[in-house]
């Protein structure tokens, strides 16, 4: 089975698209960085495992995302397939801490929208377990001003090192389907 690693900015379908492949393909199971990451915070104390907003000195997060994906291989014998859906893997991280062997790698960005037309996106989508609802427009605002520097770096990056970079800033559920029509091709 394939890894598939879908990486990206808050609001660009990371966890629609995870979900859409799960639902087609039921041997695939999710695992979701952000859920990780916050669960080491709130029970390792000091653990140098972080958010990009959170700035590390010396972040461990893909060393230790990639042990766990080699991991649950080992495990699985391979007869599971990974979703691997977050925020906070930069594509130079990939390429210098992952083993990408039989792996389809995405980054989602949206360029096109500004960072009030993400906040708006938030507000319409959000649910209750969402981060973005115990935040205000004005945090949510700050927020994204600093995610769309790292967007930046991200299309850059994926231009340098040859990862699929997906712009979802306008007709995302068309651009989702079209992506999975894709997995469709690589799962024959």
């Amino acid at each position: 089975m394939k890894t598939i690693m879908i990486f990206g900015l808050c609001r660009t379908g990371k966890s629609t698209f995870s979900r859409m492949i799960q639902e087609k393909y039921k041997n695939y199971q999710i695992i979701e960085v952000d859920t990780i990451i916050s669960a080491l915070q709130k029970t390792v104390e000091n653990v140098p495992i972080g958010f990009t907003h959170d700035r590390l000195e010396e972040n461990k997060l893909p060393q230790f995302l990639n042990l766990l994906i080699q991991k649950n291989i080992q495990k699985n014998h391979n007869e599971l397939g990974l979703i691997v859906n977050g925020d906070s893997i930069m594509p130079e991280d990939l390429v210098k801490y992952f083993n990408l062997e039989n792996t389809k790698v995405y980054y989602f960005v949206h360029p096109e929208l500004s960072t009030e037309e993400i906040v708006k996106r938030c507000r319409k989508y959000d649910n209750n377990n969402e981060w973005t609802t115990r935040r205000s427009d004005e945090q949510l605002i700050k927020h994204m001003n600093f995610y769309k520097e790292i967007e930046k770096q991200i299309i850059e990056q994926c231009k340098k090192y040859g990862f699929k970079c997906v712009d979802t800033s306008n007709n995302m559920m068309e651009i989702l389907e079209n992506l999975l029509k894709e997995i469709d091709e690589d799962e024959r």
